[in-house]
């Protein structure tokens, strides 16, 4: 063999791993070989498209060039006429000894800094080489979205289906799916926890999915459909009421016999005008001003039961455990909570009654005055 480079372990990910796979691509005209002990299966596929490599079982090994990274333990099974030892490291920063061999022709190390610390801790010269970079030209990810249960109903089989198929054809995808379950364990789909809204997420991402066997109306869709996101769906009875068509969205029937993802991936559809159909419900809602800003502003006097000692409950407000019978003034929203709508299911207070908000203004302005009257004073001393 003319060139062997020996790595021990080919891990999964990792610097030494980027080099040997730069290197592969940018040497790949000349005779290169590289021997290993253990490698990751995805590591070892992608090194062998450019290099020869062979797993080390023990054999002789006759070379004109042998590298060596890091690991020296092969050195005496390999008959070269030049030995290198590439340095990695910042041996001095990470407190470990560097290997050595009188073997080694020659030291060559990845930095300028990399080749001092070398010398600082072994007197040996080393000579900066740098690491090789072949820069890959890199893929657009497609970027789908989910807002869905993962069941049967849903289309959980289906989602397996599409992902797979995605996978299997080397398309370069980012598939979030927010859900209130976690039962789908597949490459490239990140299943995240359930939140109110995920508008922001949609209007990022090349298409929303949604692969249900039926909806009734299907707001998911029509939320993407109206950020301009087109839409990859079952052929769902509702579609054509909603404004789904061939235009905006990429239809998979239900047996998901026609998926296509070269045209997924380089086909994406642009949404153009999309109104969703128009909500008559207001023709039925009572038109009586709402007067619920003003019930939000409500406070009320309560006044705390036994429940709080008993349970030895420290009122998050009050930063104290109410005495019975202790009065405070709480919120609307508080009240509710006090009153029942809690992890106890219990209530914590009875309403003394309602303070209403010209009774607080009131209050607060003699407050305000109070205290202007003190300054004044103050000042006239």
């Amino acid at each position: 063999m003319k060139n062997i480079f020996y790595f021990r372990n080919i891990s999964e990910i990792g610097g030494i791993e980027t080099f040997l796979y730069y290197l592969s691509k940018e040497y790949s005209d000349y005779d290169i070989t590289i021997f290993y002990n253990n490698a990751d299966k995805k590591q070892l596929e992608r090194l062998k498209e450019h290099v020869r490599c062979i797993k080390f079982r023990g054999q002789e090994i006759e070379c004109e060039k042998a590298f060596f990274n890091y690991n020296l333990d092969i050195i005496d099974n390999v008959k070269a006429k030049e030995y290198y030892q590439i340095i990695h490291g910042d041996y001095k920063a990470i407190k470990v000894k560097p290997n050595t061999n009188e073997k080694i022709t020659k030291y060559l190390g990845v930095s300028q800094l990399v080749c001092d610390t070398f010398k600082e801790l072994t007197g040996i010269e080393a000579e900066c080489i740098y690491n090789p970079v072949k820069i890959d030209k890199p893929k657009k990810i497609l970027k789908l979205i989910s807002a869905t249960r993962l069941t049967g109903e849903k289309g959980l089989k289906r989602i397996e289906t599409l992902a797979n198929k995605l996978n299997e054809n080397k398309i370069p995808f980012e598939w979030q799916i927010f859900t209130t379950n976690a039962n789908i364990n597949i490459d490239n789909v990140i299943v995240r926890k359930s939140r109110l809204n995920i508008l922001d997420y949609i209007a990022q991402s090349d298409y929303l999915v949604q692969l249900s066997d039926s909806e009734g109306y299907c707001y998911s869709l029509v939320e993407a459909l109206s950020l301009n996101v087109p839409v990859i769906c079952t052929d769902m009875p509702v579609l054509k009421e909603i404004g789904i068509n061939k235009n905006n969205a990429y239809i998979l029937d239900m047996n998901m016999s026609n998926i296509d993802t070269d045209k997924i991936y380089n086909n994406i559809p642009k949404v153009v005008d999309y109104k969703p159909p128009k909500c008559l419900l207001i023709d039925y809602i009572n038109k009586t001003k709402s007067n619920y800003e003003e019930e939000r502003k409500m406070k009320y006097l309560v006044e705390a039961l036994d429940n709080y000692k008993r349970r030895n409950l420290k009122d998050a407000i009050l930063n104290k455990v109410p005495e019975e019978g202790e009065q405070f003034e709480v919120s609307k929203e508080r009240l509710d909570i006090l009153l029942g709508d809690n992890n106890y299911n219990e209530a914590f207070v009875k309403v003394v009654k309602e303070i209403k908000e010209e009774v607080i203004e009131t209050a607060t302005k003699e407050v305000k005055a109070e205290k202007a009257i003190k300054r004044t004073t103050k000042k006239a001393k």
